[in-house]
């Protein structure tokens, strides 16, 4: 089993379709997980395209994060009996009925016997707490680098996007405009013709109804002479 697993067993329980937080401590402010290889390529999967603003995101355990900090914490593992030994062997005696109490005065019996005092204890804890501070850090970075790539840019582009649909929509807009004046003059135009075209065929039907009426007089006048004058 790899090293981190077994760190991991201090700190997190592992039960049948769920795993919580191993609390023996008091419960103090938990560092945010972070790792500077979730920045990347293959964790792309893994960092949110934007950082949660709102409590309406809730977190879990996993593995890849537990792998990052449990590694970091082992690579920088104090020499000697620190708080990782010391919280080992009290996990180990929880398999005893024992109180908190007990647990943590008898687990302390095998620090002291190596001259381990509390102070050094909770200045190894303190050291462990600085090295998840900085993973933190490296994760914050990575994430603000994966927001750039995955949001900023592509807010900037959307920014870009609206303007453009905006100015394409007052384009429209003075387009219709354009439009309904055209139709309007169409419609106009329309009417102008009909009525031209109205007026010319009155025009035209006056005109041949007069032409007849005066030709069919001649051509009667005509008809008169040739019977009457011989």
């Amino acid at each position: 089993m790899p090293m981190w697993k077994n760190l991991k067993s201090y700190f997190i329980l592992e039960e049948k379709g769920s795993t919580k937080v191993a609390r023996t401590l008091p419960n103090k402010k938990k560092p945010t997980v972070g790792a500077e290889d979730f920045a990347t390529p293959q964790a792309a999967s893994f960092v949110p395209a934007a950082a949660p603003t709102t409590s309406s995101v809730v977190g879990s355990v996993d593995d890849r994060s537990v792998k990052v900090l449990m590694e970091a914490m082992e690579a920088a593992n104090l020499p000697g009996f620190d708080y990782l030994e010391y919280k080992k062997s009290i996990q180990n005696l929880k398999k005893m009925d024992f109180t908190n109490s007990i647990r943590f005065q008898t687990a302390y019996a095998t620090a002291q016997s190596m001259g381990v005092t509390p102070g050094q204890l909770q200045e190894s804890a303190q050291h462990y707490l600085d090295v998840l501070g900085k993973e933190h850090g490296k994760f914050s970075n990575a994430l603000s680098g994966q927001r750039a790539a995955q949001v900023n840019d592509k807010e900037v582009k959307l920014k870009q996007i609206d303007a453009e649909v905006k100015r394409q929509e007052a384009k429209i807009e003075e387009l219709q405009a354009q439009i309904e004046k055209s139709l309007t003059e169409q419609t106009k135009l329309r009417g102008s013709i009909k009525n031209s075209v109205d007026k010319l065929a009155k025009t035209q039907a006056d005109f041949e109804t007069t032409l007849s009426v005066i030709t069919d007089g001649i051509r009667q006048d005509m008809a008169h002479m040739k019977e009457f004058l011989k």
